[in-house]
Protein backbone atom coordinates (compact mmCIF):
# COMPACT_ATOMS: atom_id res chain seq x y z
CA UNK A 1 0.00 0.00 0.00
CA UNK A 2 2.91 2.32 0.64
CA UNK A 3 3.91 2.27 -3.00
CA UNK A 4 0.57 3.51 -4.45
CA UNK A 5 0.22 6.04 -1.62
CA UNK A 6 3.67 7.46 -2.28
CA UNK A 7 2.98 7.54 -6.04
CA UNK A 8 -0.23 9.43 -5.36
CA UNK A 9 1.59 11.90 -3.14
CA UNK A 10 4.26 12.45 -5.79
CA UNK A 11 1.59 12.97 -8.46
CA UNK A 12 -0.23 15.47 -6.25
CA UNK A 13 3.01 17.33 -5.49
CA UNK A 14 3.79 17.50 -9.22
CA UNK A 15 0.30 18.88 -9.93
CA UNK A 16 0.73 21.52 -7.24
CA UNK A 17 4.13 22.58 -8.61
CA UNK A 18 2.85 22.73 -12.18
CA UNK A 19 -0.63 24.05 -11.37
CA UNK A 20 -0.28 27.08 -13.59
CA UNK A 21 0.71 24.96 -16.60
CA UNK A 22 -2.10 22.48 -15.96
CA UNK A 23 -4.62 25.31 -15.77
CA UNK A 24 -3.42 26.66 -19.10
CA UNK A 25 -3.78 23.22 -20.68
CA UNK A 26 -7.26 22.67 -19.23
CA UNK A 27 -8.36 26.16 -20.28
CA UNK A 28 -7.10 25.56 -23.83
CA UNK A 29 -8.92 22.20 -24.02
CA UNK A 30 -12.15 23.78 -22.82
CA UNK A 31 -11.84 26.59 -25.36
CA UNK A 32 -11.28 23.96 -28.06
CA UNK A 33 -14.31 22.00 -26.86
CA UNK A 34 -16.39 25.17 -26.95
CA UNK A 35 -15.10 26.07 -30.42
CA UNK A 36 -15.92 22.68 -31.93
CA UNK A 37 -19.39 22.77 -30.38
CA UNK A 38 -20.35 26.26 -31.44
CA UNK A 39 -19.04 25.75 -35.00
CA UNK A 40 -21.01 22.51 -35.19
CA UNK A 41 -24.14 24.35 -34.11
CA UNK A 42 -23.54 27.19 -36.58
CA UNK A 43 -23.30 24.77 -39.50
CA UNK A 44 -26.01 22.23 -38.62
CA UNK A 45 -28.67 23.94 -40.77
CA UNK A 46 -31.06 24.62 -37.89
CA UNK A 47 -34.12 26.83 -38.52
CA UNK A 48 -33.87 30.60 -38.31
CA UNK A 49 -33.94 31.64 -34.66
CA UNK A 50 -36.78 33.48 -32.97
CA UNK A 51 -34.10 35.89 -31.75
CA UNK A 52 -34.71 38.13 -34.80
CA UNK A 53 -32.39 36.08 -36.99
CA UNK A 54 -34.38 36.59 -40.18
CA UNK A 55 -34.17 40.36 -39.64
CA UNK A 56 -30.41 40.19 -39.15
CA UNK A 57 -30.03 37.93 -42.19
CA UNK A 58 -31.99 40.52 -44.16
CA UNK A 59 -29.55 43.27 -43.12
CA UNK A 60 -26.59 41.05 -44.07
CA UNK A 61 -28.04 40.28 -47.50
CA UNK A 62 -28.72 43.97 -48.09
CA UNK A 63 -25.12 44.72 -47.11
CA UNK A 64 -23.98 42.15 -49.68
CA UNK A 65 -25.82 44.18 -52.33
CA UNK A 66 -24.23 47.41 -51.09
CA UNK A 67 -27.38 48.63 -49.36
CA UNK A 68 -28.13 49.87 -45.86
CA UNK A 69 -31.33 48.94 -44.11
CA UNK A 70 -33.80 51.71 -43.32
CA UNK A 71 -37.20 52.12 -41.72
CA UNK A 72 -39.67 51.12 -44.38
CA UNK A 73 -37.44 48.65 -46.25
CA UNK A 74 -39.05 45.32 -47.12
CA UNK A 75 -37.57 42.00 -46.06
CA UNK A 76 -35.23 40.76 -48.80
CA UNK A 77 -36.55 38.02 -51.08
CA UNK A 78 -33.53 35.91 -50.13
CA UNK A 79 -34.80 35.80 -46.53
CA UNK A 80 -38.29 34.91 -47.73
CA UNK A 81 -36.88 32.02 -49.77
CA UNK A 82 -34.75 30.84 -46.84
CA UNK A 83 -37.78 30.85 -44.56
CA UNK A 84 -40.11 29.16 -47.04
CA UNK A 85 -37.75 26.84 -48.97
CA UNK A 86 -34.55 26.59 -46.93
CA UNK A 87 -33.95 25.95 -43.24
CA UNK A 88 -37.34 27.34 -42.21
CA UNK A 89 -38.05 29.32 -39.07
CA UNK A 90 -38.77 28.43 -35.46
CA UNK A 91 -41.95 30.52 -35.72
CA UNK A 92 -43.42 28.16 -38.31
CA UNK A 93 -44.00 28.22 -42.08
CA UNK A 94 -44.67 31.22 -44.30
CA UNK A 95 -48.24 32.11 -45.24
CA UNK A 96 -47.56 30.93 -48.80
CA UNK A 97 -45.69 27.82 -49.86
CA UNK A 98 -42.24 27.64 -51.40
CA UNK A 99 -43.56 27.08 -54.95
CA UNK A 100 -46.24 29.77 -54.78
CA UNK A 101 -45.48 32.48 -57.39
CA UNK A 102 -46.93 35.09 -55.02
CA UNK A 103 -44.44 34.26 -52.26
CA UNK A 104 -43.01 37.57 -51.06
CA UNK A 105 -42.32 39.61 -47.93
CA UNK A 106 -46.11 39.84 -47.48
CA UNK A 107 -46.07 36.10 -46.80
CA UNK A 108 -44.03 36.39 -43.60
CA UNK A 109 -45.92 35.98 -40.30
CA UNK A 110 -43.62 38.62 -38.77
CA UNK A 111 -44.61 41.29 -41.29
CA UNK A 112 -43.07 42.58 -44.48
CA UNK A 113 -41.03 45.44 -43.02
CA UNK A 114 -37.59 44.92 -41.52
CA UNK A 115 -36.60 46.30 -38.12
CA UNK A 116 -32.93 45.67 -38.86
CA UNK A 117 -32.27 49.36 -39.41
CA UNK A 118 -31.99 49.85 -35.65
CA UNK A 119 -28.65 47.99 -35.68
CA UNK A 120 -25.38 49.65 -36.63
CA UNK A 121 -23.83 48.19 -39.81
CA UNK A 122 -20.58 47.22 -38.04
CA UNK A 123 -21.31 43.55 -37.38
CA UNK A 124 -22.84 43.09 -40.82
CA UNK A 125 -19.86 44.71 -42.54
CA UNK A 126 -17.59 42.27 -40.70
CA UNK A 127 -19.82 39.35 -41.66
CA UNK A 128 -19.77 40.47 -45.31
CA UNK A 129 -15.97 40.68 -45.35
CA UNK A 130 -15.84 37.21 -43.79
CA UNK A 131 -18.21 35.88 -46.46
CA UNK A 132 -16.11 37.36 -49.26
CA UNK A 133 -12.99 35.82 -47.75
CA UNK A 134 -14.59 32.37 -47.64
CA UNK A 135 -15.78 32.73 -51.21
CA UNK A 136 -12.17 32.98 -52.36
CA UNK A 137 -11.96 29.24 -51.72
CA UNK A 138 -13.48 26.71 -54.14
CA UNK A 139 -16.60 24.72 -53.28
CA UNK A 140 -20.23 25.36 -52.50
CA UNK A 141 -20.99 28.57 -50.65
CA UNK A 142 -24.14 29.05 -48.63
CA UNK A 143 -24.62 32.63 -47.33
CA UNK A 144 -26.51 31.70 -44.16
CA UNK A 145 -23.83 29.20 -43.13
CA UNK A 146 -21.09 31.75 -43.80
CA UNK A 147 -22.77 34.46 -41.74
CA UNK A 148 -23.42 32.01 -38.90
CA UNK A 149 -19.83 30.84 -39.03
CA UNK A 150 -18.72 34.46 -38.62
CA UNK A 151 -20.78 34.63 -35.42
CA UNK A 152 -19.13 31.44 -34.20
CA UNK A 153 -15.64 32.80 -34.90
CA UNK A 154 -16.19 36.10 -33.06
CA UNK A 155 -17.80 34.25 -30.15
CA UNK A 156 -14.75 32.00 -29.89
CA UNK A 157 -12.52 35.07 -30.04
CA UNK A 158 -14.54 36.47 -27.14
CA UNK A 159 -13.80 33.39 -25.02
CA UNK A 160 -10.10 33.64 -25.85
CA UNK A 161 -10.10 37.39 -25.10
CA UNK A 162 -11.65 36.71 -21.68
CA UNK A 163 -8.81 34.36 -20.86
CA UNK A 164 -6.14 36.73 -22.17
CA UNK A 165 -7.63 39.64 -20.21
CA UNK A 166 -7.72 37.60 -17.01
CA UNK A 167 -4.14 36.38 -17.52
CA UNK A 168 -2.91 39.92 -18.20
CA UNK A 169 -4.53 41.03 -14.93
CA UNK A 170 -2.66 38.38 -12.95
CA UNK A 171 -5.37 35.71 -12.72
CA UNK A 172 -3.77 32.27 -12.80
CA UNK A 173 -4.47 28.60 -12.10
CA UNK A 174 -8.15 27.68 -11.67
CA UNK A 175 -9.11 31.34 -11.91
CA UNK A 176 -8.09 31.21 -15.55
CA UNK A 177 -10.43 28.28 -16.14
CA UNK A 178 -13.25 30.32 -14.62
CA UNK A 179 -12.43 33.28 -16.88
CA UNK A 180 -12.77 31.27 -20.11
CA UNK A 181 -15.84 29.25 -19.14
CA UNK A 182 -18.15 31.26 -16.90
CA UNK A 183 -18.79 34.14 -19.37
CA UNK A 184 -20.38 31.68 -21.87
CA UNK A 185 -21.91 29.08 -19.55
CA UNK A 186 -25.52 29.67 -20.60
CA UNK A 187 -27.53 28.65 -23.65
CA UNK A 188 -28.68 32.20 -24.42
CA UNK A 189 -25.04 33.21 -24.82
CA UNK A 190 -23.99 30.08 -26.68
CA UNK A 191 -26.79 30.38 -29.23
CA UNK A 192 -25.50 33.81 -30.30
CA UNK A 193 -22.47 32.02 -31.71
CA UNK A 194 -24.62 29.95 -34.03
CA UNK A 195 -27.02 32.50 -35.49
CA UNK A 196 -26.80 35.77 -37.39
CA UNK A 197 -26.90 38.28 -34.56
CA UNK A 198 -24.75 41.32 -33.61
CA UNK A 199 -24.77 40.12 -30.01
CA UNK A 200 -22.36 37.38 -31.08
CA UNK A 201 -19.73 40.07 -30.49
CA UNK A 202 -20.98 40.74 -26.96
CA UNK A 203 -18.48 38.53 -25.13
CA UNK A 204 -15.56 39.87 -27.18
CA UNK A 205 -16.57 43.50 -26.58
CA UNK A 206 -17.07 42.85 -22.87
CA UNK A 207 -13.70 41.11 -22.52
CA UNK A 208 -11.84 43.92 -24.29
CA UNK A 209 -13.53 46.59 -22.18
CA UNK A 210 -12.92 44.68 -18.94
CA UNK A 211 -9.27 43.88 -19.68
CA UNK A 212 -8.22 47.32 -20.89
CA UNK A 213 -10.32 49.19 -18.32
CA UNK A 214 -9.13 47.31 -15.26
CA UNK A 215 -5.58 47.37 -16.64
CA UNK A 216 -5.79 51.15 -16.86
CA UNK A 217 -7.09 51.30 -13.29
CA UNK A 218 -4.31 49.16 -11.88
CA UNK A 219 -1.41 50.72 -13.78
CA UNK A 220 -2.75 54.26 -14.22
CA UNK A 221 -1.82 54.11 -17.88
CA UNK A 222 -3.41 52.65 -20.98
CA UNK A 223 -6.48 54.88 -21.28
CA UNK A 224 -6.10 54.92 -25.06
CA UNK A 225 -6.57 51.14 -25.19
CA UNK A 226 -9.64 51.39 -22.98
CA UNK A 227 -11.04 54.16 -25.19
CA UNK A 228 -10.45 52.04 -28.30
CA UNK A 229 -12.15 49.01 -26.70
CA UNK A 230 -15.07 51.21 -25.66
CA UNK A 231 -15.33 52.64 -29.17
CA UNK A 232 -15.32 49.16 -30.66
CA UNK A 233 -18.17 48.07 -28.39
CA UNK A 234 -20.12 51.29 -28.92
CA UNK A 235 -19.86 50.96 -32.71
CA UNK A 236 -21.05 47.34 -32.68
CA UNK A 237 -24.21 47.87 -30.64
CA UNK A 238 -25.48 49.86 -27.68
CA UNK A 239 -25.68 46.68 -25.59
CA UNK A 240 -22.04 45.84 -26.37
CA UNK A 241 -20.87 49.09 -24.77
CA UNK A 242 -22.96 48.80 -21.59
CA UNK A 243 -20.04 47.57 -19.39
CA UNK A 244 -18.46 50.99 -19.87
CA UNK A 245 -21.11 52.29 -17.47
CA UNK A 246 -19.32 50.86 -14.44
CA UNK A 247 -16.09 52.58 -15.42
CA UNK A 248 -17.90 55.90 -15.94
CA UNK A 249 -19.32 55.61 -12.42
CA UNK A 250 -15.89 54.82 -10.95
CA UNK A 251 -14.26 57.71 -12.81
CA UNK A 252 -16.92 60.17 -11.63
CA UNK A 253 -16.69 58.94 -8.03
CA UNK A 254 -12.90 59.36 -7.95
CA UNK A 255 -13.00 62.79 -9.60
CA UNK A 256 -15.65 64.09 -7.21
CA UNK A 257 -14.14 62.33 -4.18
CA UNK A 258 -10.75 63.93 -4.72
CA UNK A 259 -12.40 67.34 -4.60
CA UNK A 260 -13.55 66.53 -1.07
CA UNK A 261 -10.19 65.27 0.16
CA UNK A 262 -10.54 61.54 -0.55
CA UNK A 263 -7.55 59.59 -1.83
CA UNK A 264 -7.39 56.56 -4.12
CA UNK A 265 -5.84 53.24 -3.16
CA UNK A 266 -4.34 50.74 -3.23
CA UNK A 267 -4.01 51.46 -6.97
CA UNK A 268 -2.89 55.02 -7.73
CA UNK A 269 -5.52 55.53 -10.38
CA UNK A 270 -5.85 59.16 -11.47
CA UNK A 271 -8.56 59.60 -14.11
CA UNK A 272 -9.06 63.08 -15.60
CA UNK A 273 -12.23 64.97 -16.41
CA UNK A 274 -11.39 64.95 -20.11
CA UNK A 275 -11.14 61.17 -19.99
CA UNK A 276 -14.58 60.94 -18.41
CA UNK A 277 -16.08 63.25 -21.04
CA UNK A 278 -14.28 61.42 -23.86
CA UNK A 279 -15.52 58.03 -22.70
CA UNK A 280 -19.09 59.26 -22.36
CA UNK A 281 -18.91 60.83 -25.83
CA UNK A 282 -17.61 57.56 -27.29
CA UNK A 283 -20.65 55.72 -25.96
CA UNK A 284 -23.22 58.35 -26.94
CA UNK A 285 -21.91 59.43 -30.36
CA UNK A 286 -22.95 56.31 -32.34
CA UNK A 287 -26.45 56.51 -30.86
CA UNK A 288 -26.87 60.11 -31.98
CA UNK A 289 -25.29 59.65 -35.41
CA UNK A 290 -27.23 56.50 -36.27
CA UNK A 291 -30.42 58.01 -34.90
CA UNK A 292 -30.09 60.85 -37.38
CA UNK A 293 -29.58 58.37 -40.21
CA UNK A 294 -32.71 56.48 -39.17
CA UNK A 295 -34.78 59.67 -39.09
CA UNK A 296 -33.42 60.91 -42.43
CA UNK A 297 -33.86 57.64 -44.32
CA UNK A 298 -37.24 56.53 -42.96
CA UNK A 299 -40.12 56.10 -45.40
CA UNK A 300 -42.77 54.83 -42.95
CA UNK A 301 -43.68 55.54 -39.34
CA UNK A 302 -42.61 53.53 -36.28
CA UNK A 303 -46.21 52.41 -35.79
CA UNK A 304 -46.25 50.90 -39.29
CA UNK A 305 -43.20 48.75 -38.54
CA UNK A 306 -43.89 47.77 -34.95
CA UNK A 307 -47.68 47.60 -34.83
CA UNK A 308 -48.78 46.38 -31.40
CA UNK A 309 -45.53 47.43 -29.76
CA UNK A 310 -46.22 51.11 -30.41
CA UNK A 311 -46.28 53.56 -27.49
CA UNK A 312 -49.69 53.53 -25.79
CA UNK A 313 -49.22 56.03 -23.00
CA UNK A 314 -46.93 56.91 -20.13
CA UNK A 315 -48.93 54.97 -17.58
CA UNK A 316 -47.95 51.70 -19.24
CA UNK A 317 -44.35 52.89 -19.55
CA UNK A 318 -44.14 53.71 -15.83
CA UNK A 319 -45.40 50.23 -14.96
CA UNK A 320 -42.76 48.80 -17.29
CA UNK A 321 -40.02 50.88 -15.66
CA UNK A 322 -40.76 49.39 -12.24
CA UNK A 323 -40.85 45.94 -13.80
CA UNK A 324 -37.37 46.51 -15.26
CA UNK A 325 -36.00 47.66 -11.90
CA UNK A 326 -37.40 44.59 -10.15
CA UNK A 327 -36.01 42.14 -12.74
CA UNK A 328 -32.51 40.68 -12.65
CA UNK A 329 -31.01 41.29 -16.09
CA UNK A 330 -28.35 38.64 -15.76
CA UNK A 331 -26.16 37.56 -18.67
CA UNK A 332 -26.81 33.93 -17.70
CA UNK A 333 -30.23 32.72 -18.81
CA UNK A 334 -31.57 29.65 -20.57
CA UNK A 335 -33.14 29.84 -24.04
CA UNK A 336 -35.04 26.57 -24.24
CA UNK A 337 -36.28 27.04 -27.82
CA UNK A 338 -32.69 27.34 -29.03
CA UNK A 339 -31.60 24.03 -27.58
CA UNK A 340 -32.32 20.97 -29.75
CA UNK A 341 -33.84 17.92 -28.14
CA UNK A 342 -31.48 14.97 -27.89
CA UNK A 343 -32.46 11.32 -27.94
CA UNK A 344 -29.18 10.32 -26.34
CA UNK A 345 -29.22 9.80 -22.58
CA UNK A 346 -26.03 11.85 -22.08
CA UNK A 347 -27.42 14.65 -24.26
CA UNK A 348 -30.56 14.77 -22.15
CA UNK A 349 -28.46 15.03 -19.00
CA UNK A 350 -26.51 17.91 -20.51
CA UNK A 351 -29.73 19.63 -21.54
CA UNK A 352 -30.92 19.37 -17.96
CA UNK A 353 -27.71 21.03 -16.79
CA UNK A 354 -28.06 23.77 -19.40
CA UNK A 355 -31.62 24.52 -18.30
CA UNK A 356 -30.94 25.16 -14.65
CA UNK A 357 -27.28 26.03 -14.26
CA UNK A 358 -27.54 29.73 -15.28
CA UNK A 359 -29.61 30.36 -12.16
CA UNK A 360 -26.82 29.03 -9.94
CA UNK A 361 -24.22 31.06 -11.81
CA UNK A 362 -26.29 34.19 -11.35
CA UNK A 363 -26.77 33.56 -7.64
CA UNK A 364 -23.06 32.84 -7.16
CA UNK A 365 -21.63 35.75 -9.13
CA UNK A 366 -24.19 38.44 -8.29
CA UNK A 367 -24.41 37.40 -4.65
CA UNK A 368 -20.64 37.34 -4.15
CA UNK A 369 -20.17 40.66 -5.91
CA UNK A 370 -22.86 42.34 -3.82
CA UNK A 371 -21.11 41.00 -0.73
CA UNK A 372 -17.76 42.37 -1.89
CA UNK A 373 -19.35 45.77 -2.40
CA UNK A 374 -20.67 45.75 1.15
CA UNK A 375 -17.77 43.97 2.82
CA UNK A 376 -14.68 44.38 0.61
CA UNK A 377 -12.95 41.16 -0.51
CA UNK A 378 -13.71 39.13 2.65
CA UNK A 379 -10.68 40.78 4.24
CA UNK A 380 -11.29 42.96 7.30
CA UNK A 381 -8.25 45.07 6.46
CA UNK A 382 -9.95 46.62 3.44
CA UNK A 383 -13.40 47.82 4.46
CA UNK A 384 -15.56 49.43 1.78
CA UNK A 385 -14.91 53.12 2.32
CA UNK A 386 -18.28 54.40 1.14
CA UNK A 387 -19.85 52.47 4.03
CA UNK A 388 -17.07 52.95 6.57
CA UNK A 389 -15.60 56.45 6.39
CA UNK A 390 -12.20 55.82 7.95
CA UNK A 391 -9.79 55.98 6.33
CA UNK A 392 -11.03 58.22 3.51
CA UNK A 393 -9.70 56.03 0.70
CA UNK A 394 -11.56 55.08 -2.48
CA UNK A 395 -10.77 51.64 -3.87
CA UNK A 396 -11.14 51.69 -7.70
CA UNK A 397 -12.22 48.04 -7.94
CA UNK A 398 -14.81 48.62 -5.21
CA UNK A 399 -16.19 51.52 -7.22
CA UNK A 400 -16.13 49.53 -10.44
CA UNK A 401 -18.01 46.63 -8.84
CA UNK A 402 -20.61 49.01 -7.41
CA UNK A 403 -20.89 50.93 -10.68
CA UNK A 404 -21.29 47.74 -12.71
CA UNK A 405 -24.08 46.49 -10.46
CA UNK A 406 -25.81 49.86 -10.66
CA UNK A 407 -25.47 49.85 -14.45
CA UNK A 408 -27.07 46.41 -14.61
CA UNK A 409 -29.91 47.73 -12.46
CA UNK A 410 -30.50 50.98 -14.33
CA UNK A 411 -29.67 50.37 -17.99
CA UNK A 412 -32.94 48.49 -18.70
CA UNK A 413 -34.88 51.54 -17.52
CA UNK A 414 -32.79 53.90 -19.65
CA UNK A 415 -33.03 51.61 -22.68
CA UNK A 416 -36.77 51.21 -22.37
CA UNK A 417 -37.29 54.96 -22.12
CA UNK A 418 -34.89 55.49 -25.03
CA UNK A 419 -36.94 53.10 -27.19
CA UNK A 420 -40.08 55.04 -26.38
CA UNK A 421 -38.52 58.40 -27.21
CA UNK A 422 -36.45 57.27 -30.21
CA UNK A 423 -38.53 54.57 -31.90
CA UNK A 424 -41.98 55.14 -30.40
CA UNK A 425 -42.17 51.55 -29.11
CA UNK A 426 -42.65 50.21 -25.60
CA UNK A 427 -41.27 46.72 -25.16
CA UNK A 428 -39.58 44.93 -22.26
CA UNK A 429 -35.80 44.72 -22.10
CA UNK A 430 -34.60 41.13 -22.35
CA UNK A 431 -31.79 39.72 -20.23
CA UNK A 432 -29.66 38.73 -23.23
CA UNK A 433 -28.80 42.42 -23.66
CA UNK A 434 -26.51 41.91 -20.64
CA UNK A 435 -24.24 39.36 -22.33
CA UNK A 436 -21.34 41.83 -22.62
CA UNK A 437 -21.25 42.12 -18.81
CA UNK A 438 -20.22 38.46 -18.40
CA UNK A 439 -16.43 38.80 -18.70
CA UNK A 440 -16.34 41.91 -16.50
CA UNK A 441 -18.45 40.35 -13.74
CA UNK A 442 -16.34 37.19 -13.70
CA UNK A 443 -12.99 38.99 -13.74
CA UNK A 444 -14.15 41.43 -11.07
CA UNK A 445 -15.17 38.58 -8.78
CA UNK A 446 -11.87 36.77 -9.31
CA UNK A 447 -9.95 39.94 -8.44
CA UNK A 448 -12.12 41.02 -5.53
CA UNK A 449 -12.13 37.58 -3.91
CA UNK A 450 -8.58 36.19 -4.23
CA UNK A 451 -9.27 33.23 -1.95
CA UNK A 452 -8.52 29.97 -3.78
CA UNK A 453 -11.78 28.37 -2.62
CA UNK A 454 -13.85 30.95 -4.51
CA UNK A 455 -11.74 30.48 -7.65
CA UNK A 456 -12.31 26.73 -7.46
CA UNK A 457 -16.05 27.17 -7.02
CA UNK A 458 -16.31 29.62 -9.92
CA UNK A 459 -14.10 27.45 -12.15
CA UNK A 460 -16.26 24.41 -11.44
CA UNK A 461 -19.47 26.39 -12.01
CA UNK A 462 -18.21 27.81 -15.28
CA UNK A 463 -16.74 24.59 -16.66
CA UNK A 464 -19.74 22.51 -15.61
CA UNK A 465 -22.13 24.99 -17.22
CA UNK A 466 -20.10 25.34 -20.43
CA UNK A 467 -19.75 21.57 -20.83
CA UNK A 468 -23.46 21.10 -20.27
CA UNK A 469 -24.54 23.78 -22.70
CA UNK A 470 -21.99 23.00 -25.41
CA UNK A 471 -22.44 19.24 -25.12
CA UNK A 472 -26.04 19.40 -26.26
CA UNK A 473 -24.93 20.23 -29.80
CA UNK A 474 -22.15 17.65 -30.12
Amino acid sequence: MAGPAQAGQRLWAWCVRHGALLSLIVSALLVLYFAVSVIHFALDRHPLSLLDEHVHLDTALKMHKGQLSYRGALIDQGVVKEWACGVGHQAGPTLRGCADPLLSADSLPSGKYTSGYIHYPTYFAGAELFRRLLELFPGDHYPLDEYRLFSAVVMILGVIASGVAAYALGIRRVGLIAAVTAPVAASTIMVMGGIVNPNALGVLCGALIAGTGIGWMRRNRGFVWFALASAFGACVAVVCSLPVGGFLFAMLAVLVGRRFGWTVGPERWEPRWWQLVTTAAIVVAPVVIWGRYIAASATVSNATVYGGLAFEGWRKVIVGVFQEIASVHTPWTDWDKAMPASKAFLGQIMRGIAAGWPVWLTVLIFGALVFTVLRSNFDERFQFTIVKFAPRVLNPLHLLALGTLLTLLLYPVALRLSNVLTFGIDVGIVARYSIAFGPLLVILLLLRVPQRAMHWVLAFAGAFGMIGVAGVWL
